[in-house]
């Protein structure tokens, strides 16, 4: 099973994992142009799993990665799609996380640095080609003056540029070209050379193979497209202001985010050799439908 590292779920479980701590710090260390081994041993790690949890549909599970060192918190997630909503939910976190670290009788100045780091492809922000850009609370007429500056800071992260380059002695590059990457073989050839990233490919591999794990994400991502295709069917129904169409609107939407997502993770799952009935329990596709997908 090839999984890209950027999926939606994949990311967090690979990097939020204790087995990967070595990963994350050196990670970290290099978008903020730490020295090597400054990290070690001192990050605190909090994220719910999903997976681990079997809370697919639960809101209340944390599904980004919360770290902290010194007097620093940083918020980690990683987007397919970077878009309004997204930007929206960004920002949200990120004042709602430096506020809440305010304890009775502090001052302001004790509360910190609060970070959030989006990793990103298909951003409709249309920057530049740099790979890491940092976003700051400034003036329209004056952006060169920013409040709270060293306090508060989003961090975005240019995936798909990294997928552009070719090849790089740049440390943080590389290690971001490795993220953008679809497969272990294209991973493999990014990593020759570093320990690290050789020994994280392995993980990713072996994680992704097994067979309990392989089930719980193809329940993850069909649960990703029924939401999606529930929203936008909402959308559109609300955007006509009748209740008929929200109806409406939420079944064509459904159909229409659904249906091809379904037809790979039931590909995945008879590839893996799934009991029909089971694929069928998971799915809640007709045995007689999915028997028509496997002789295609």
């Amino acid at each position: 099973m090839q999984l890209p590292l950027m999926h939606d779920l994949l990311f967090k479980e690979t990097f939020a994992n204790v087995a990967n701590r070595k990963q994350l710090e050196r990670l970290i260390e290099l978008l903020f142009d730490y020295p090597e081994g400054y990290l070690r041993n001192k990050l605190s790690v909090q994220y719910e799993s999903p997976l681990q949890k079997n809370k697919l549909k639960q809101k209340s599970v944390r599904g980004d990665i919360i770290v902290e060192f010194d007097d620093t918190l940083i918020n980690i997630e990683a987007y397919t799609k970077f878009d309004l909503n997204s930007i929206n939910k960004s920002l949200y976190y990120i004042t709602r996380i430096q506020a809440n670290k305010l304890e009775i009788g502090e001052d302001y100045y004790q509360l910190g640095k609060t970070i959030q780091i989006n990793f990103v492809d298909n951003s409709i922000l249309n920057l530049g080609d740099k790979l890491v850009y940092n976003f700051h609370f400034a003036c329209d007429e004056l952006p060169e003056v920013k409040l709270s500056e060293e306090a508060v800071c989003v961090k975005i992260v240019q995936i798909d540029k990294a997928r552009e380059i070719a090849y790089t002695k740049n440390k943080l590059e590389k290690w971001l070209k490795f993220i953008a990457e679809e497969s272990y073989e294209e991973r493999e050839k990014i990593a020759e050379g570093d320990d690290l990233l050789m020994e994280l490919n392995d993980w990713i591999k072996k994680y992704v193979n097994d067979e309990e794990t392989q089930e719980k994400l193809n329940k993850w991502d069909l649960q990703i497209a029924k939401n999606k295709g529930y929203e936008k069917g909402k959308e559109e129904g609300q955007a006509e202001g009748l209740q008929q169409g929200i109806e409406q609107g939420k079944a064509e939407g459904i159909a229409e985010g659904t249906k091809k997502t379904q037809f790979k993770i039931i590909q995945n799952m008879l590839n893996n050799n799934m009991d029909l009935k089971d694929i069928s329990n998971i799915t809640g596709i007709s045995i007689e439908e999915i028997e028509e997908i496997k002789n295609q």
